[in-house]
């Protein structure tokens, strides 16, 4: 688009819309105030919500995967288990009748071992209701029974879950949720109030420009962070808990410490997945062309790896790689961009000195 072949615009683009730097002032004081009263709302609006949100999106994840990580140590610790019931058993019988006890068991497990079925796991005995459990009156040697699973109940340990050191440490963490999904909420309605105040100061072609790229950068942030949230986030947990799991140690998660993290992954994921918009912009401005990006893709791997191991937020290289190896396709997809778009479909001429306003 040329300013000297086109006259769809006046020459004075701010005519109608010249303001002192006391009114540019004014107008970004009133934007602002809107800005945080919208926040307020929204956030007072969030703390109805910041329990779902906490269960569902920062805690569940992590229980899950510490219930398989449990569920793994358990089988395995089983199997072992298996020679010393046989030892047992053999026990039991040399000494004689064994004595007559009542054992409380899941009603589906009882009823697996009346029909001779293979019994089925139970893992979550807690969330069970009253009436899903039984008695099956059973001959046993309390003594040797328990000196036999004493071991074994030893090498499982108790079911790992989330934790809070302080009696405060519930509370805040619940603020901390309520505050980020009021800025998550409010956020179109403060991009809103930031638009309309930058919106003022530009040309009619750079308006049409942030109409054009706003919607993909969006879209590709919300890509990130979806990505990282449902994709990534369980298998870093389960690639993390292995070393737990291969060097036989107890996993201990605090709730505040890994609140931080749930919400920075998100958000790192999403703004690393604007590569290929800052790669399309560099190729519009002409500072980059497609040959460089491909005779130094070796080095921008490189460069990218090194990126994701800064802004990760933890210092594993398991994170750095689920960061890494995304951004290596997005700098792909950045040079397929720069491919279909014509690089003069968005130069701008320089306007004739003859056209210029004085200010």
């Amino acid at each position: 688009m040329s300013f000297g072949t086109h006259n769809d615009y006046p020459d004075d683009y701010f005519a109608d819309t010249r303001m002192t730097f006391g009114d540019h002032l004014e107008e970004l004081r009133l934007h602002l105030w809107r800005a945080i009263a919208g926040f307020g709302v929204a956030m007072v609006l969030c703390f109805f919500i910041g329990k779902p949100v906490l269960k569902t999106f920062i805690i569940d994840p992590v229980e899950r995967q510490l219930g398989e990580f449990w569920d793994r140590r358990a089988a395995k610790v089983r199997e072992k288990s298996l020679g010393q019931m046989d030892l047992l058993k053999e026990t039991l019988k040399e000494k004689g009748e064994p004595q007559l006890m009542h054992l409380d068991i899941p009603r589906a497990q009882a009823e697996d071992l009346l029909a001779g079925r293979p019994v089925r796991p139970v893992t979550d005995p807690k969330s069970m209701l009253e009436e899903d459990w039984t008695q099956l009156l059973v001959r046993m040697q309390p003594l040797e029974v328990s000196a036999a699973i004493a071991p074994a109940l030893q090498a499982i340990g108790p079911r790992p879950s989330m934790k809070t050191m302080n009696v405060t440490e519930a509370f805040m963490v619940f603020f901390k949720v309520s505050l980020a999904c009021g800025l998550v909420v409010a956020s179109p309605w403060i991009f809103w109030q930031v638009w309309m105040f930058v919106a003022a100061g530009l040309y009619p072609h750079e308006k049409r420009y942030v109409h054009l790229y706003l919607p993909f950068s969006l879209g590709l942030f919300l890509a990130g962070a979806f990505v990282c949230q449902f994709i990534v986030l369980p298998k870093a947990i389960e690639a993390l808990l292995w070393f737990n799991e291969w060097i036989d140690l107890d996993p201990d998660l605090r709730l505040n410490e890994w609140l931080g993290f749930a919400i920075s992954m998100p958000i790192v994921f999403g703004l690393s997945f604007q590569t290929p918009l800052v790669m399309l912009f560099l190729y519009k401005i002409g500072i980059m062309d497609i040959s460089t990006y491909q005779s130094k893709r070796k080095m921008a791997f490189f460069v990218l790896a090194v990126l994701a191991a800064i802004i990760t937020p933890s210092i594993d290289a398991v994170s750095m790689l689920f960061l890494w190896v995304p951004l290596c396709l997005l700098y792909q997809l950045g040079i397929w961009l720069c491919q279909w778009s014509r690089r003069d479909e968005l130069e701008i001429d320089e306007p004739d000195p003859d056209e210029l306003v004085g200010v």
